[in-house]
């Protein structure tokens, strides 16, 4: 795969709840090894475009292409074209996500969760997948709280846990959504910290944040949502040093 192949791709995706809509004629790619930060306020469409990534929700209409494959392709909330679902959820299983409150399974412990999704999965040995969970765990500083559920762990150390769980299926994109917002913020920068170690290891990611000093670091580039619209996007210098649109402009003054 050449190095700027589109690791996603959505082409003109809107998204309907009822008569809600949250998505509209959304249109954007990442290229692979990229760091792309969506930022925007509250109920501006940014989980729901990562959930429809994954296939959480289904898009109503347009186009939704995950390593060059499309995944989906609808017209009127209907399949516009059949395609292969073991392919779709192959695909899928390339796109790592970090949920905002973590979903870590309550009765595993941390290593469990890390080593659980490669057991059924891809049905790796359990000594494999516990070597290579150690490794993760180590990566996000948490080994020696392995044995340790998920009660027992701060929020930060959760949402690493999380993050080592998200690695363990060897993802070609990693997806956060909002992975800090229920945090105190204390521990935000445990988790940032994780955050820009997999950036800076060439890792492709897409990252829904309110963390703008994270976005202004380590992204390659920046979208920025509301109402359901890309509004502007561009590079962190683009959109912090010289935001265009008004919209923005009023978004970036409300964050200082």
């Amino acid at each position: 795969m050449n190095k700027n192949a589109h690791m996603i791709k959505v082409e003109n995706v809107d998204k309907f709840f009822g008569d809600l809509h949250v998505l509209k004629n959304i249109d954007f790619e990442v290229i692979k090894g990229e760091v792309v930060c969506v930022i925007g306020p509250s109920g501006s469409g940014k989980s729901t475009l990562l959930r429809c990534l994954n296939h959480l929700e289904r898009i109503t209409s347009g186009k939704v292409y995950i390593d060059g494959e499309m995944v989906d392709y609808r017209v009127g909330d209907k399949d516009a074209m059949k395609i292969d679902g073991s392919k779709v959820t192959e695909m899928c299983s390339e796109l790592g996500m970090v949920f905002q409150r973590f979903n870590l399974f309550p009765h595993k412990t941390a290593l469990g969760n890390v080593t659980l999704a490669p057991m059924i999965v891809r049905k790796t040995d359990k000594q494999e997948a516990e070597k290579k969970g150690m490794e993760l765990l180590k990566s996000v500083g948490l080994e020696s709280k392995r044995d340790e559920y998920p009660a027992r762990l701060s929020g930060g150390q959760q949402q690493r846990v999380a993050i080592a769980r998200a690695m363990a299926m060897d993802p070609k994109i990693l997806l956060f959504d909002e992975p800090t917002s229920a945090l105190d913020p204390e521990l935000v920068g445990e988790v940032l910290e994780v955050m820009k170690k997999l950036a800076f290891s060439g890792m492709t990611m897409m990252v829904v944040t309110h963390e703008m000093g994270f976005a202004r670091d380590v992204a390659d580039r920046v979208v920025f949502m509301d109402d359901g619209s890309v509004i502007e996007e561009g590079t962190p210098e683009e959109i912090f040093g010289n935001p265009k649109s008004k919209r923005l402009k009023e978004f970036l003054a409300l964050t200082k």
